[in-house]
Order: C-alpha cells, then sequence, then structure tokens
C-alpha cells in the first residue's frame, strides 16, 4: 500500500464522501461518523523517548533497559515496577521487552486493588503461579 493514494489523509477523505453520499446523512452526521471512524490522537501518545548516550540493549546494562521499559505501563502495573525495582516479584529477574508484565493478585481475590496485594510478574511466570495452584 504504498502511495499517496493510501495515505491516511486520502482514506478520511474517501470516507467523508461516502458518508455525505448516503441519503440519511448531512454534513453534521457524516463528520461525527468520521470522527468516530478516525479518532484525533494528541502528540503526547506519539512521542519518543531518545536512549541515554550510547545505551544499546546488547550492552549488558540491564537495569537501564528494564527501567526505561517499565515506562510504557501506567497505573498500578508501574507502580508495583518501581516498588520492585524494576524486578519479577517470582523469579527476581529483571524485567525485559521481550515479555509482558502481568500483575497478580496474591490474594487470588481479583477486587482487591490494594498495592500490598499486587505484585508484578512475567508473563511466564505468571502462567506458571496459575498452573502450580490446585482447583478446589
Amino acid at each position: 500500500m504504498d502511495g499517496s493514494r493510501f495515505s491516511l489523509y486520502h482514506i478520511q477523505h474517501r470516507t467523508f464522501k461516502v458518508f455525505n453520499k448516503e441519503t440519511r446523512n448531512d454534513r453534521n452526521s457524516s463528520k461525527k461518523l468520521l470522527n468516530k471512524a478516525f479518532p484525533t490522537i494528541p502528540y503526547s501518545e506519539n512521542k519518543h523517548v531518545n536512549v541515554k548516550g550510547h545505551k544499546s540493549p546488547f550492552d549488558g546494562d540491564i537495569t537501564y533497559w528494564s527501567e526505561r521499559n517499565s515506562k510504557l505501563y501506567d497505573g498500578d502495573t508501574s507502580k508495583a515496577l518501581k516498588r520492585q525495582n524494576h524486578t519479577c516479584g517470582y523469579c527476581g529477574l529483571k524485567m525485559f521487552s521481550e515479555e509482558r508484565v502481568h500483575l497478580h493478585h496474591i490474594d487470588g481475590n481479583h477486587n482487591n486493588w490494594k498495592a500490598k496485594n499486587l505484585l508484578a510478574v512475567h508473563e511466564s511466570c505468571h502462567d506458571y503461579i496459575h498452573m502450580s495452584k490446585t482447583a478446589r
């Protein structure tokens, strides 16, 4: 899909024309439909965080990369990662970008979102925790 006619602007413009040709839609309702189909994204969601100095994922600085990747998470996951010093609460290894971070509820109650009840773990560790539990 190379070329200007496949750009987001042209797709949006063509969609507006199609919406506007329908008999039950006027210009305002077509614009409302278009805004639902193509929502505007604030600039803050598109910004890129620069890598410090000459850092590389292959230089062995695991702490820097796990802290940098933890910024991709928000809310309770981010707080749990900071509290655990960017390490897995189950195996103790640093968090990498290859594996997603899951929040584990220690007491098993998924309605209990207190900070002491949440544990940031690797996806595989989370699966292992729940596999080892027996069905009651």
